[in-house]
């Protein structure tokens, strides 16, 4: 007996025997009761009600009749709960029991152990919240309010009750990141999320949906009134002065509000709502309006075609030749991003990259574009024996994404190119949008070695500026400036101010738009370095694409070979 009570106390977690009458009195305890819950062995003996009075209140019925089900049919026990201690801390138990049997077969006690796993239910607390909870604000994250809206919609209602939800977007909320950098806007986010969260009523839900997006959720509404108020206390509360670090912030939210019983059809008329508010002026927020709204709701379609598109690899990329004009051969091309739409066929490109842009899909979409353009200027390299530049066209979106570097790195590495093979193209409205934190970027990649382009030099008002801050090695005088030059001397006048620029500041000048020879032999007079247009190929898919530049290198390799000095037939005297 005394080896067991000795192996008993070594162990850890608490064994103890407890009779089967109807208080459960207790007859053996173990010592680690008193390092777990603060009550000596003595107190938990003699004092009968002291283990329901430790049990949580929210746990103690469903204990109890756990423990009376145990007496009553003999079976294990085993259940999960709460226990107060004597400093008020809570400690979770697993409590393990069985019935012990006598030698005629009645049971005489239950004989069990409690086990401390308060670290695992913390883990296990933390894992969830992380699962449903934003981290920054601590209100349910997208997924969780998804569900949130499930059950709301399924809830049993009054026959005139529905459901109602309002999606916030804060209007110009990233010019405080910008300014102020993400920190502030962090705080702000923080701020406006308890807000919210302090003013709605019980029973309703708040969520964060990712950036500076918020949704209301009423789960119970009879009729838009009481919509309306909820959404004025949100405007009021939204744009009331918000102080963080010593500055004062004040940021306006568009809101849409959609009312019905269906959690699909009201995300998507809340959202078009809410677009709708924030392109008319003067309106903080609507209601979903089926007539108003159809666009929205068209737009809320398309970006779930581009999310398919780009999991059922429905892009494809097409290539331009840009050529050198001195001597002229090929030194590079284009990637050109093309949506072969299942039933709409090919999507223009107008069409498709503005909405992916403002949605945020081109980022992932930009990946999957670096990498496939990177793969094939590595193809193409091999099969021409020489070294081909690829350019690749990048979004503001992608420029703001703090893991751009890596993402061209990745593609790099991945198809074994040199960086100094990828050239990356901006255009100026790109650079306006992205903000200074953007350089940071660029300078990383520059100092990677890859090369940078501004695209459509000369159709902006800040070209100057960027050409004296950023690193930029290239620059693609936009088609406006050589669609007629070849009509007479006053169209040249503008084109050869440009060039004469990107001259004096050691930049590589490329011709976009050349569509005639005419065009070819001026921009190449005027002293451009390159071209590209209609005139020297279209876009192209790949394997035409290579075949063109085949032909052209080998055209290339003949006209030089003939230009080549005859080899004398005598060697001359020394």
């Amino acid at each position: 007996m005394r080896r067991y009570r000795t192996l008993v106390e070594q162990l850890p977690l608490v064994v103890y025997v407890d009779a089967l009458d109807a208080s459960s009195s207790n007859i053996f305890t173990s010592e680690q009761i008193e390092p777990l819950l603060g009550y000596s062995v003595d107190e938990w003996q003699t004092d009968g009600g002291l283990f329901v009075r430790v049990l949580h209140p929210d746990d103690r019925d469903r204990v109890i009749a756990a423990h009376a089900r145990t007496h009553r049919t003999h079976e294990p026990l085993s259940v999960e709960y709460r226990l107060l201690s004597r400093g008020g801390h809570v400690v979770w138990i697993r409590d393990e029991g069985v019935i012990v049997y006598g030698d005629d077969n009645e049971p005489l006690y239950l004989q069990g152990y409690l086990l401390d796993i308060t670290s695992e239910r913390e883990a296990q607390e933390q894992l969830r919240k992380q699962a449903l909870y934003d981290s920054l604000t601590g209100l349910a994250n997208r997924a969780f309010f998804h569900e949130q809206l499930e059950h709301a919609v399924g809830l049993r209602k009054d026959p005139l009750q529905q459901t109602a939800l309002l999606y916030i977007d804060l209007d110009e909320f990233k010019g405080i990141n910008d300014q102020h950098g993400h920190s502030a806007g962090d705080e702000v986010l923080r701020t406006l999320g308890e807000r919210i969260a302090g003013l709605v009523r019980a029973g309703d839900s708040v969520a964060r949906l990712g950036g500076d997006e918020f949704a209301v959720l009423l789960p119970i509404v009879s009729e838009p009134a009481e919509v309306t108020a909820v959404a004025e206390r949100v405007l009021a509360r939204i744009t009331a002065p918000i102080h963080v670090a010593g500055r004062e912030f004040c940021v306006r939210p568009s809101i849409g509000i959609a009312i019905g019983d269906c959690s699909v059809e009201l995300l998507k008329q809340a959202d078009a709502a809410m677009y709708r508010a924030k392109a008319e002026s003067g309106s903080d927020y609507a209601f979903y309006d089926d007539e108003l709204d159809r666009a929205a709701l068209d737009r809320f379609r398309r970006i779930g075609e581009l999310r398919r598109a780009l999991e059922e690899e429905q892009f494809t990329l097409a290539y331009q030749e840009v050529v050198g004009l001195d001597p002229f051969d090929v030194v590079g091309m284009e990637a050109l991003l093309r949506w072969q739409h299942p039933e709409l066929g090919e999507v223009a490109p107008l069409d498709f990259i503005p909405l992916a842009e403002e949605s945020g899909l081109i980022v992932p979409i930009g990946r999957w574009v670096l990498r496939e353009a990177c793969a094939y200027a590595a193809r193409l390299r091999d099969r021409v024996g020489r070294d081909v530049e690829i350019a690749v066209n990048v979004s503001a979106r992608q420029l703001q994404h703090p893991d751009f570097v890596e993402h061209v790195e990745i593609a790099l590495d991945r198809a074994a190119l040199p960086p100094h093979l990828l050239t990356l193209e901006l255009t100026e409205s790109v650079l306006v949008a992205a903000g200074e934190r953007v350089e940071l970027q660029l300078n990383a990649l520059k100092a990677r070695g890859v090369k940078l382009a501004l695209d459509d030099f000369g159709t902006g008002y800040a070209s100057l500026a960027y050409l004296q801050r950023l690193p930029v090695d290239i620059v693609k005088i936009d088609r406006s400036f050589t669609a007629r030059i070849d009509s007479g001397p006053d169209e040249l006048a503008l084109l050869r101010g440009i060039v004469g620029l990107g001259k004096a500041l050691g930049l590589r000048l490329v011709a976009e738009g050349i569509e005639r020879v005419a065009q070819q032999e001026i921009v190449s007079d005027l002293g451009c370095d390159g071209a590209q247009g209609f005139h020297f190929g279209k876009p192209q898919p790949a394997a035409a694409a290579t075949e063109a530049v085949e032909d052209r290198v080998a055209t290339h390799t003949a006209e030089t070979t003939r230009m080549l000095p005859a080899e004398p037939l005598i060697a001359p005297a020394e």
